[in-house]
């Protein structure tokens, strides 16, 4: 057995103290429905439609100025059309991720989960003006990277109040004081969620490593390319965010800002000029 797959199992023994919210049915269902040879678009958007909240989502997300149609979806059957396999299938599983924590009486987290959905849509943003970037894989990373968060904040009764410390932190990692108080942290969490989904391994890795921003600097690092990018580019994203909305400097952009400049070869001008560019983006969602 691997070194990585002892590391995985003792890992999976998180999953008993937190409680990591299984595989939707839905996900399994359509995962095996698209790896066959000829997939039946019917008996996918039978599957989307058996769940009235998940279409009602579903429409009102592809409809939303980020997928930019000229025509509106009115039916799920568009919905698939427009959106292809591949990206309804991360869609959906965005989707599905904070329907299972409202399902579950989670406490109100709508800010939480809104500020995921506008790093997942910078991400992916961002991540169309450079070469060589995936753009559905880093939508997919933006909404998944702190999935973890809602997880340890049900299980813990004091977690905000940890994650305050955390946040505010500009000399330790965010991870070492979850640690610290839980002897797990949300790195950990989302990446075991992430691999109970069968998200892919560059998706998992990254949400595991999302806050070792040394990673990104080494090059002989054991984290993939892939995910190294999709670091970099959250990272680059929330930055983004928080110069449109003129928020203050968070501690993570201070650790590890400029190694995701660096890795992504870009320079302080680039940057400026993508940070322009979302500006104008994002003035286009209103």
């Amino acid at each position: 057995m691997s070194e990585e797959e002892l590391l995985d199992r003792e890992m999976e023994k998180v999953i008993n103290s937190v409680g990591i919210p299984p595989r939707p049915t839905i996900l399994m269902e359509l995962d095996a429905e698209i790896k066959k040879d000829e997939p039946s678009y019917r008996k996918i958007e039978q599957m989307v439609s058996s769940d009235v909240g998940l279409s009602a989502t579903l429409l009102k997300t592809v409809n939303s100025p980020f997928f930019g149609l000229r025509n509106k979806a009115t039916t799920i059957s568009q919905a698939v059309s427009v959106l292809g396999l591949s990206t309804l299938a991360r869609t959906i599983t965005g989707l599905m991720l904070r329907q299972v924590f409202a399902k579950s009486g989670q406490i109100d987290m709508e800010s939480f989960w809104d500020a995921s959905a506008k790093v997942a849509m910078m991400t992916s943003h961002i991540a169309e003006q450079l070469p060589g970037m995936n753009r559905d894989e880093a939508y997919t990373f933006g909404l998944f990277q702190n999935c973890g968060i809602p997880i340890l904040m049900r299980r813990f009764p004091d977690y905000k109040k940890t994650f305050g410390l955390a946040e505010r932190s500009m000399d330790r990692k965010f991870t070492e004081i979850e640690d610290e108080f839980y002897n797990t942290n949300h790195a950990t969490v989302g990446y075991l969620l992430a691999k109970n989904w069968n998200l892919p391994n560059t998706l998992s890795s990254a949400i595991r490593f999302h806050h070792e921003y040394d990673l990104l600097a080494e090059s002989q690092s054991l984290l993939p390319a892939e995910s190294q990018h999709l670091v970099a580019l959250a990272l680059l994203a929330e930055r983004a965010i928080q110069l449109h909305f003129r928020l203050p400097d968070s501690a993570e952009w201070h650790k590890g800002g400029q190694i995701a400049l660096q890795h992504l070869g870009l320079s302080a001008g680039e940057f400026g000029e993508i940070v322009d560019d979302v500006k104008t983006f994002l003035d286009g969602q209103d």
